[in-house]
């Protein structure tokens, strides 16, 4: 049986004291030491360059120098060889400087045999391999064996530290994954662990490939923050290209495909980028700087990078604000709902409402959907405030038909949110039971980004609604990747053509004739079609030409409040105009 071998490096000035060592070393019968013996400082500091030994001992006199400057040098160089420090003198002060200065143990010359010999060779490397786990567990992350949060602000320290010296600037990266979340809730945490560690992989390949080429001999780093969040440290920049080129590339890689759970998946990523001294003068106005800019990077559209500026922050500010206030509208009673009427085109009756929140800030007046729902989105908030839409707008309906209203369709936007929640259905059935309004008054509007984010089970879901006798609409049709194939497979009622389309479908000859294809594909579905955004009569004839059943735009009305709407389609209703005295729930 072949015999466990050490490979040991002597760094002693005094011949004799390498000849007592090795001849100790050879006594020994149960292990194999190769020894490698040097007499200078700068041979020494060469020698363990290399990183070829298991353990070092150290002469404490090297001339002008000690063995506890070496270690103190090549411990700052990185390297995490276990060593004992050899001295002709014993004492506690001897002790205490020698593992202060990073040595694992001492030995005194003259007063070691070989079995003490032995013992300190093995119990050095024991520790450090045991200290070793430890700083494992403590700076590194455990899913990616990247360094973790506490390394990664402890390296950017001594970055900062170094421009003193250097007067290059660091460069931070902060990295979000963009939808990670919907890997996770379509694929499993599994499929999750598998991206993040291959998203490490593909950084520190990014870090090696590209970086290196502009700034060699400069140690970077990737970090994880937790999550779906990386950091990177580019220390010793001469101008903000060379993070350019590494931004760059890293969106470049990490779109590549990846392969999880037998599926092949792209995910992009957000980057902020923050540059020190310019962007912050200590680590955590950095990092927050850095994070404001990758947000700033994910609402200009997600798969981009953005240096930070200083108006980032204000916007960061507010946006805090924004949620915070967010969280308490809703019991505060803030979120009131318009209703813009829909008219059908071969009557020009009244045939609906669609139900559009609005949120009376106490402080700023009415803030915009498209402004609040986002973060409404990001922060699960979407979920009890889309309950209380549709419990409003079902309870108002029935309000209208008891107060002498004949009875019309209110539609309600779905999110993609709540069709994560299994319990969607019965939210729907309790509204329409607690408000007593039938079935067939209710519509439900997807967009196409839904059905993309997981077809099979929001398809189940609708077909599950419609079988219930709800009418199905998809909204802002011809902004997705729908295709005739794909609509042939959704359950749905009616489309709504988007506003962006109508506009100019008068002027512009690309505009009319791809509404005109969409009416003809929503035909041949035997799907009603619906036209947002109508503001003139050239557009509505144009549209009843083409076979348009419905439109919905100021040429009808503008978004009334609930008292406006009693108003409106009492005026439009054909019952007799006395019959309307109640309305409002």
């Amino acid at each position: 049986m072949e015999k466990e071998r050490i490979r040991i490096l002597l760094v002693e000035d005094d011949e004799d004291d390498y000849v007592i060592t090795r001849d100790l070393l050879s006594d020994i019968d149960s292990v194999r030491y190769d020894l490698k013996w040097v007499m200078t400082y700068d041979a020494a500091l060469e020698e363990m360059g290399r990183n070829q030994y298991d353990v070092f001992l150290f002469d404490y006199r090297l001339g002008e120098r000690t063995g506890l400057d070496l270690l103190r040098e090549v411990t700052h160089n990185g390297c995490n060889i276990p060593a004992v420090l050899l001295t002709g003198q014993g004492g506690k002060e001897i002790d205490l400087e020698a593992m202060k200065a990073g040595a694992m143990d001492y030995l005194v010359k003259g007063k070691t045999d070989f079995t003490l010999l032995e013992r300190t060779i093995r119990y050095a490397i024991e520790r450090k391999r045991a200290e070793e786990q430890i700083k494992q567990l403590a700076y590194y992350d455990h899913l990616t064996n990247l360094p973790n949060r506490v390394l990664f602000q402890e390296q950017l320290k001594q970055a900062i530290a170094n421009y003193s010296r250097t007067q290059k600037a660091v460069a931070i990266m902060f990295l979000d994954l963009d939808n990670f979340k919907r890997i996770n809730d379509t694929l499993g945490h599994n499929a999750g662990d598998q991206l993040l560690k291959g998203v490490a992989s593909r950084l520190n390949g990014c870090l090696r490939k590209s970086d290196a080429l502009t700034r060699p001999n400069i140690s970077n780093t990737v970090g994880r923050q937790g999550g779906d969040e990386f950091t990177i440290l580019l220390p010793e920049i001469t101008d903000c290209q060379a993070a350019v080129k590494v931004a760059q590339r890293i969106l470049t890689v990490l779109s590549q495909p990846y392969i999880l759970e037998g599926h092949e998946v792209v995910v992009t990523t957000s980057i902020g980028i923050a540059l020190y001294p310019h962007d912050g003068e200590d680590i955590n106005m950095l990092l927050m700087n850095a994070d404001a800019a990758m947000y700033h990077a994910k609402n200009k559209g997600k798969n981009n990078f953005q240096f930070y500026s200083r108006s980032m922050n204000a916007a960061a500010l507010e946006r805090l604000t924004l949620e915070i206030d967010l969280r308490n509208a809703l019991e505060r009673g803030e979120f009131v709902l318009y209703y813009q009427p829909r008219m059908e085109i071969r009557t020009g009756k009244i045939i609906g409402m669609e139900a559009l929140i609005h949120w009376q800030h106490p402080d700023k007046g009415t803030i915009s959907p498209a402004e609040f729902i986002p973060v409404a989105e990001e922060t699960g908030l979407i979920i009890p405030i889309g309950e209380w839409v549709l419990r409003t707008a079902c309870n108002q309906s029935k309000g209208w038909q008891k107060g002498g209203i004949t009875p019309i369709r209110v539609s309600v936007s779905l999110s993609g949110q709540q069709f994560k929640q299994d319990d969607l259905i019965k939210t729907v059935i309790h509204a329409l039971e607690t408000s007593g309004l039938d079935k067939q008054y209710l519509e439900l509007e997807i967009t196409e980004g839904i059905i993309m984010q997981d077809r099979k089970i929001v398809i189940g879901m609708l077909q599950a609604m419609k079988d219930r006798g709800l009418w199905l609409s998809m909204d802002n049709f011809g902004m997705g990747h729908s295709s005739l194939r794909n609509l042939k497979s959704i359950p749905l009622d009616i489309l709504k053509i988007d506003r962006s389309f109508v506009k100019d479908i008068i002027t512009e000859p690309a505009d009319t004739v791809l509404v005109s294809a969409i009416i003809a594909m929503a035909k041949s579905l035997k799907l009603r079609l619906l036209a947002e955004g109508v503001e003139t009569e050239q557009q509505l004839a144009f549209l009843r030409e083409q076979g348009c059943e419905e439109i919905q735009g100021n040429l009808v009305s503008r978004p009334l409040s609930a008292e406006e709407a009693l108003r409106f389609l009492a005026d439009h209703s054909p019952l007799p105009a006395r019959t309307f005295r109640a309305g409002l729930y």
